[in-house]
């Protein structure tokens, strides 16, 4: 009677193909969870961004960046509020918003975002202690006129304060090139 069974170098040849193909796969795969992030900050950033739009519709002005608060945090170049402080504005007394959404790239070392969880970074025109007419657009250094910048932290997961628009993220440099993800408006 013949016994018919795989050899020990058949079986490790079928485990070093098998590694070889998780190799070539795990890249991509991390690579589409990268590009669903940023999916959805761009998402997430266009639902605040309307969200801010109905709001100036109601009350003839854009949340204030900034104002005397004791909530106030220490940053690298002074001191501001949160981002969940100057966002609540859109949530409550009226929901534009049912809630802030999360950034997925943010990182604890961001000193606006010391309130739990992280979420975007706001600033407008409208701010009493650090009044401005422009914005830099974080593309090529010019000045634009806009009321309001939202912007995520981006794959580089860098806030990149004190001038933290800048550079714009890119995604035709591959999906964890450096940069943060900016809407301006309106």
């Amino acid at each position: 009677m013949t016994r018919r069974a795989f050899t020990l170098i058949e079986l490790l040849i079928v485990v070093a193909i098998i590694a070889i193909l998780a190799a070539i796969a795990l890249p991509n795969f991390l690579e589409a969870q990268t590009r669903a992030k940023v999916s959805r900050v761009a998402a997430d950033l266009r639902t605040i961004a309307t969200a801010l739009e109905v709001y100036r519709v109601d009350n003839n002005q854009y949340p204030a960046e900034n104002y005397p608060s004791p909530l106030l945090e220490s940053t690298g170049t002074g001191s501001a509020l949160p981002n969940r402080v100057k966002l609540a504005p859109l949530t409550s007394p009226i929901a534009y918003i049912t809630g802030l959404p999360g950034d997925p790239f943010a990182t604890e070392r961001d000193p606006l975002n010391m309130l739990a969880p992280p979420i975007y970074h706001y600033a407008a025109l409208n701010d009493v202690l650090y009044p401005g007419a422009s914005f830099f657009d974080g593309d090529n250094d010019d000045m634009v006129a806009c009321q309001w910048v939202l912007q995520g932290n981006g794959p580089d997961r860098s806030p990149d304060l004190p001038n933290w628009q800048f550079p714009r993220y890119d995604p035709t440099n591959g999906t964890v090139s450096l940069g943060n993800i900016v809407r301006l408006g309106p």
